[in-house]
Formats: C-alpha cells, sequence, structure tokens
C-alpha cells in the first residue's frame, strides 16, 4: 500500500479561523490534520510571537512592524475581528504557547522569520523545552539559520522553500539548482511549489534522501496532483478538502 501523504494546515485552520492563533490550531487537529505550520517573529524584548506578515495591520489591529514591538504591545492587539465579529480579542500565541497547547497532538512546521542566531537559539530551546526535536521542522527563508540549526542540534529536521523559476529559466535548470541547493545546505525537507513537481524530480529527490513536500496545494486538481506524485506531506488552506482527497486517494491505491 502506497504511503499517506501528510496533510499540513497552512497557519492552522484559517479557512474557518483567524489565521496563526489558538482557535485556528486547534480546529486544525480537531479535523485530522498531520501538522500545523506556523510563523516565528522575534520581539523587541526577545520574545517568540506568531504571526505571519512582517507587518502589523492585515490580520489585526496594530501597526508598523512585528520585530519593533515588545511582546505586550503585540499581545494588545486585538487579532481575531477582522475575520469575523465573533472572534474579537482573541491574542497572538506566542511559540511557547502554542507548542504547549498543541503538544503531542500534532506535527509543527516552524517558518522562521527572523535572521539572527540568537534568534535561532530561542526557538530551538523552546524545541527542547516541550521535548519535541521529533515532531518539529523549522522553515526558513535565511538560508544561513539552516546550516546552525543543524550545528545546534543535529537531529532537527530543518527544511526550505523553492518557488516557480522565472520565465527565463527552464524547470529542469531550476530543478537541478534546487539539488545543489539542498545538498550544500544539509537540509532535510524539500518545499516544492506546484510548477516544480514531476513524477521524476520528485524520484531523484527521493533517492538522494530527501522529504518533499507540496507547498500551497489549495485546489482539487493541484491536491489530486500531489497525491498522485507522491508527496510525503503538503500545506494547504483547505484542510476539510484535502483529508477528503487523501482518504478517496488511499482508498483507491489500497
Amino acid at each position: 500500500m502506497n504511503e499517506r501523504s501528510l496533510v499540513v494546515a497552512c497557519r492552522g485552520d484559517r479557512e474557518y479561523f483567524p489565521e496563526n492563533t489558538i482557535p485556528a490550531f486547534e480546529s486544525a487537529i480537531s479535523k485530522g490534520a498531520d501538522g500545523i505550520e506556523l510563523d516565528v517573529h522575534y520581539t523587541t524584548d526577545k520574545e517568540l510571537i506568531v504571526h505571519h506578515f512582517f507587518n502589523l495591520g492585515h490580520t489585526d489591529n496594530g501597526k508598523g512592524v512585528v520585530c519593533e514591538q515588545t511582546l505586550a504591545e503585540l499581545k494588545s492587539l486585538d487579532s481575531g475581528s477582522w475575520f469575523g465579529k465573533q472572534y474579537y480579542g482573541v491574542k497572538k500565541p506566542t511559540l511557547s504557547e502554542v507548542l504547549e497547547h498543541c503538544q503531542g497532538r500534532i506535527r509543527f512546521e516552524i517558518d522562521m522569520k527572523d535572521s539572527s542566531l540568537e534568534f535561532l537559539q530561542r526557538v530551538i530551546r523552546e524545541v527542547d523545552k516541550f521535548d519535541l526535536v521529533n515532531d518539529v521542522e523549522l522553515t526558513t527563508a535565511h538560508y544561513p539559520l539552516l546550516v546552525q540549526a543543524r550545528k545546534i542540534n543535529p537531529q532537527i529536521r530543518t527544511g526550505t522553500f523553492f518557488y516557480e523559476p522565472h520565465e527565463w529559466m527552464p524547470v529542469r535548470i531550476a530543478q537541478k539548482h534546487i539539488i545543489d541547493w539542498a545538498e550544500l545546505l544539509k537540509i532535510n525537507v524539500v518545499h516544492l511549489n506546484i510548477v516544480l513537481m514531476d513524477s521524476d524530480f520528485i524520484d531523484k529527490l527521493h533517492r538522494r534522501g530527501f522529504i518533499v513536500y507540496g507547498s500551497n496545494l489549495d485546489t482539487e486538481e493541484q491536491i489530486q496532483k500531489g497525491l498522485e506524485l507522491g508527496l510525503d506531506s503538503f500545506s494547504t488552506a483547505k484542510i476539510e478538502l484535502a483529508i477528503r482527497l487523501q482518504n478517496e486517494y488511499m482508498a483507491r491505491v489500497s
């Protein structure tokens, strides 16, 4: 029987709840997601806050840039009513609050938004505090952090994102670069845009020992393609659709 592709809820169940909040993560768990993806920033007073964008004002009533605020200032914001009046007063959680609330029930993909070594060390200390090294993947666009993470804890799983190539770059060249970068960075997980996915490339990545992850598969067509190509996991904003298609696919191939 084929292995099941794991479903990762991007920023929690953000289709029905305000993203990157405890209610969104709790709903993802209750609906059967295998993992949650969350974004973490560093505050001016060296705390770890969960929020997606670098700026405030899109998913809260704040202004300015996240990393230029204290934890108290960020905690004072309403991060729920932008999504619906019934979520008025929902607060941004800290990384510690999310790990403590969800530990033992789901896997975590932590997208690190800050670029400093001190920030990385704090994130890994939180993971270690809850003994979650086997349930966590660290991702970031700040590539040096991926190398440093493996030095701090060789057991921690790391990965990064590879996006749709520019129109002047053939996909086959982008795929070659991905393998080269992944091996240089010594990451475990390769996150692929849908354009980069084909069976030969995914087989090649698997043969080289990489975990292959589909990024932001939100339509039925995208999810079906990911399942048929044998992705190890994929992120989505459509948890219910993804789990239904996952179950239907597994029933067909069992």
